[in-house]
């Protein structure tokens, strides 16, 4: 009996042993994550919330554990971190200057909040930080600081500040070997003498325009060779004498609108071959097309055709002066525009002219021979009634 109770004994030793081992090994596995680190001051986040106690506490000593991270993360340190590689930038500014996510060293950007404009080089000399590239254009490799151009959160898009830079001095930089210069395909003139800024912004190439600021004329440039010229099916008066000008604007060659500044009559340049002339179903007519057509901006509307019975009236005389406010003048205005015409040619009863004017037969109150205005008869010649208003 004594000797199982020894047994016994002996096996419950060994379980309460094996006990205490499995709870120390879990105690390790929990690396004390029941643990509140946050009440240190040291929040544990990204790898650092992983990581097993003993890899910053090392010996089991708490106090004096770096808080910085160049204390854990560099070559000789009592906590063994991984250190700056030998490609890092040379930098004695602390780890979270750039390094912003303690799950990854990626994804670094440095804080240029303290970086002194101008002074890009002191760091970006190429042993430290990214210098210029070999094809980096040459002038600005050779003098211009990066800030001139880059921003500091990237490379690209990258943009030339133009501040400062005379107008008219562009070639100065853009000759083809400092910065870009004109290509081969560029208009003669302009490849020769025109600084880029006579067409172009500092922003971009395109789209340009050309700063038509000079008195020259437009055929100076536009000859077909230096800048677009008239196209062969361009008006041919137009494109013998006239300026673009006349037509055109600076801003695009459409729409087009001739000027018509100027007296001569509308037939010289709408004949149909100069300019467009009348068409094939337009009222037969010899008058100028102003007689109809008011507007220069456009054909249409025009004054309703020239009836085939219209009454005859002096050279020269154009629709508008007698169609007025939708109506026709009468009494001395109207027959200021027929003197040349007898009175007979629309006030004889034969007559088949269009109006409402009063007609009369020969015969009528014995008059037989001549016109209505001639002595003995009315006024003016004669001396009844009022002239051009009434008869008697």
């Amino acid at each position: 009996m004594k000797r199982l109770g020894r047994i016994l004994g002996s096996l419950l030793a060994v379980a309460l042993t094996v006990a205490s081992l499995h709870a120390a090994a879990a105690e390790t596995r929990l690396g004390g994550r029941d643990f509140n680190h946050l009440a240190t001051g040291f929040p544990l986040l990204g790898g650092h919330a992983t990581a097993p106690c003993e890899t910053c506490h090392v010996g089991g000593m708490f106090k004096g554990t770096p808080r910085n991270c160049d204390g854990c993360h560099a070559v000789g340190k009592r906590v063994l971190a991984t250190p700056k590689s030998n490609a890092h930038i040379v930098t004695d500014a602390p780890c979270e200057t750039c390094h912003f996510n303690t799950s990854t060293w990626f994804g670094a950007r440095y804080n240029h909040g303290t970086a002194i404009p101008g002074q890009c080089r002191t760091c970006h000399n190429g042993r430290q930080a990214m210098n210029k590239p070999a094809s980096h254009n040459i002038g600005n490799k050779a003098t211009a600081s990066c800030d001139s151009c880059h921003r500091s959160s990237a490379w690209l898009p990258s943009s030339w500040n133009h501040v400062g830079v005379a107008p008219g001095t562009c070639a100065t930089c853009h000759n083809g070997i400092t910065a870009i210069g004109k290509t081969g395909s560029h208009t003669t003139i302009a490849k020769a003498t025109y600084a880029c800024d006579a067409c172009h912004s500092f922003i971009g190439w395109l789209p340009a325009r050309y700063k038509h600021t000079s008195a020259a004329a437009c055929t100076s440039c536009h000859d077909g060779a230096t800048a677009i010229g008239k196209p062969a099916g361009h008006t041919t008066t137009a494109k013998a004498t006239f300026a673009c000008s006349d037509c055109h604007n600076t801003t695009a060659w459409l729409p087009a609108r001739y000027t018509h500044n100027t007296a001569a009559p509308c037939s010289s340049c709408h004949d149909g071959a100069t300019a467009i002339g009348k068409p094939a179903g337009h009222p037969a007519t010899t008058d100028e097309c102003n007689q109809c057509h008011t507007s220069t901006v456009a054909w249409l509307p025009a004054l309703g055709a020239k009836p085939s019975n219209h009454i005859p009236y002096n050279g020269g005389v154009a629709c508008s002066s007698c169609h007025v406010g939708g109506g026709v003048v009468t009494g001395p205005t109207l027959h200021t525009y027929v003197s040349t015409y007898a009175c007979t040619t629309c006030h004889l009863k034969s007559a088949a002219y269009l109006g409402s004017m009063d007609k009369k037969s020969y015969g009528h109150e014995g008059w037989s021979t001549g016109d209505c205005s001639q002595s003995g008869c009315h006024r003016p010649a004669g001396s009844r009634g009022t002239s051009y208003i009434n008869w008697d």
